[in-house]
C-alpha cells in the first residue's frame, strides 16, 4: 500500500523543474546552488561542464604530484651522492692512513730484529 504513494511521491518530485521555482526564500549552500545551476543545463552542457572540470582537477593533481616526485627523486640523488662523497673518499683516506701505519710497523719491526 504504501509502494504506490511512494511511487506518485518520487514522480511528483522529479517532475518538479527547479528553473521555474523561486528559490530566494531558501536558504541554499553554495553547493546547492550549484546543483541547481547544474542541474539546470542541458545534457550534452552538464557533460561538457563535466569533462573540463574533470580535465582541470586531473591537471592540477598532475602537477602537484609530479611535483612530489621530482622533489622525491633530488632528495634520491641528493642522499646517493651524499653517501658516495662520504664513504668512497673516506674509505681511500682511511685505506691510505692504513697503508702507513702498516708501513710504519713493518719498518719499526724490521730495524728491531
Amino acid at each position: 500500500m504504501m509502494q504506490p504513494v511512494a511511487e506518485a511521491l518520487h514522480t511528483a518530485i522529479a517532475g518538479v523543474d527547479l528553473n521555474n521555482v523561486d528559490l530566494s526564500n531558501l536558504d541554499l549552500s553554495v553547493l546547492d546552488r550549484i546543483a541547481v545551476w547544474y542541474g539546470g543545463l542541458p545534457s550534452s552542457v552538464q557533460t561538457g561542464v563535466t569533462i573540463v572540470v574533470g580535465a582541470v582537477v586531473a591537471y592540477v593533481v598532475f602537477k602537484i604530484v609530479a611535483k612530489i616526485i621530482k622533489g622525491l627523486i633530488i632528495s634520491i640523488i641528493a642522499a646517493v651522492l651524499a653517501f658516495l662523497l662520504t664513504t668512497v673518499p673516506g674509505n681511500m683516506i682511511l685505506s691510505n692512513a692504513y697503508d702507513r701505519v702498516e708501513q710504519q710497523v713493518s719498518t719499526s719491526l724490521s730495524q728491531s730484529q
